[in-house]
């Protein structure tokens, strides 16, 4: 009896988890990549979040985008 109990509380526990984890994938649709741009500086469309864009920021460099990379750390705001 205790083994049966066990069971269903594991299987209860993992069905949980198993529905949490599906709740927190984000639903983007992939569309064709394209960048808006300005002369420099675009925005690369990957893909749409309903009416949402998403993609990543680039630049041009060379004549081709590349995906920025922005640095960290500290630095002072004054001289």
């Amino acid at each position: 009896m205790r083994l049966i109990v066990l069971f269903v509380v594991g299987l209860g526990t993992f069905a949980a988890g198993a529905a949490l984890g599906a709740a927190q994938v984000p639903d983007v649709r992939p569309v064709f990549p394209r960048v808006m741009s300005g002369e420099d500086l675009g925005f690369r469309v990957e893909g749409r979040k309903g009416d949402i864009p998403v993609g990543s920021l680039v630049v041009r460099v060379n004549g081709e985008w590349v995906e920025v990379q922005f640095a960290t750390g500290v630095k002072r705001l004054t001289k």
